[in-house]
């Protein structure tokens, strides 16, 4: 099936998701909350089930647009099977509640050519409103393509954000865990690369690969507990963009360079080999 940009511009939905507590705890805890029985046990531990109250991960407000459903219902063509995460770029206008009905209005901005053999380039952004019709957050997600390069589409933009030229100024380090996909794909993100090992073998990996919002929400972590603990709904911007693949069971480390006041920019790297491509790059996170 041939490449068409025909749904350009169109806006898809409204994409309907209701969610109590414990979806906000499914999250964090595909995210790495708790893994230790006690890092972030303030987003997973809701106190009273009938009167929860948890810390929110942001990272919550990504799988509103980026699922399964959007992903198939916005179909310009594509070859799903090398369909590849490339990037969010993530904005809040409101705190996410204990339970809510969210209705999400997806728009196709753009679909660029990365030319033969490098894939497409997908931009859709998503608008998640509460119940009340208030604005929760504005997703911008990328997708790379990488068998539908070379429709004679117009080439991307180039995404940088870099990090200053000198040491960071803050470190985190943490395993990912080997489990993490498995309960981070209950947020509706069922792709088999993340789960199935037969499907793994046809990309000469040596396992499924982790989420990229996952791993992004490993980092947002470790942004929030470094310069504003405790406090997540401080977070108003979150941009980052997948760089590499990360197996399960690679210890990761997210370095973070102070850059003005209330922001933050991070990469992540692998522990061990620093110097190697890094997994996540150009990559922001602004509170106030």
């Amino acid at each position: 099936m041939a490449i068409s940009t025909e749904i350009v511009g169109r806006t898809f939905g409204p994409f309907v998701r209701s969610y109590t507590f414990k979806d906000l705890e499914i999250c964090a805890l595909g995210c790495g909350c708790g893994w230790d029985g006690k890092v972030d046990l303030g987003y997973v531990n809701e106190g009273d089930a009938h009167d929860p109250h948890l810390l929110v991960l942001p990272i919550f407000g990504v799988p509103f647009t980026v699922n399964e459903e959007v992903t198939r219902t916005l179909d310009y063509g594509y070859d799903y099977s090398g369909s590849l995460h490339y990037g969010i770029d993530v904005t809040y206008q409101a705190p996410f509640r204990m339970e809510d009905r969210v209705s999400t209005y997806v728009t196709q901005g753009a679909i660029w050519d990365r030319g033969p053999g490098r894939g497409s380039l997908s931009k859709q952004v998503g608008f998640s409103y509460s119940a009340d019709d208030t604005l929760l957050c504005t997703v911008a997600t990328y997708d790379c393509c990488i068998y539908d390069g070379g429709f004679g589409g117009e080439e991307p933009p180039r995404l940088s954000i870099p990090v200053p030229d000198r040491l960071p100024d803050k470190v985190c380090e943490e395993v990912y865990g080997l489990n993490w996909p498995l309960v981070y794909r209950l947020m509706g993100d069922w792709h088999q690369q993340h789960i199935d090992w037969s499907y793994t073998e046809q990309t000469d990996l040596a396992r499924p690969i982790a989420h990229g919002v996952s791993s992004a929400g490993m980092a947002m972590r470790h942004v929030i507990a470094t310069w504003f603990p405790s406090q997540p709904e401080r977070l108003k911007r979150f941009a980052c963009r997948f760089t590499a693949p990360v197996l399960p069971g690679a210890r990761l480390r997210t370095q973070m360079w102070h850059t003005g006041d209330g922001e933050v920019r991070f990469n992540v790297v692998n522990a061990q080999d620093p110097s190697a491509k890094p997994y996540i790059k150009d990559a922001i996170a602004v509170w106030e």
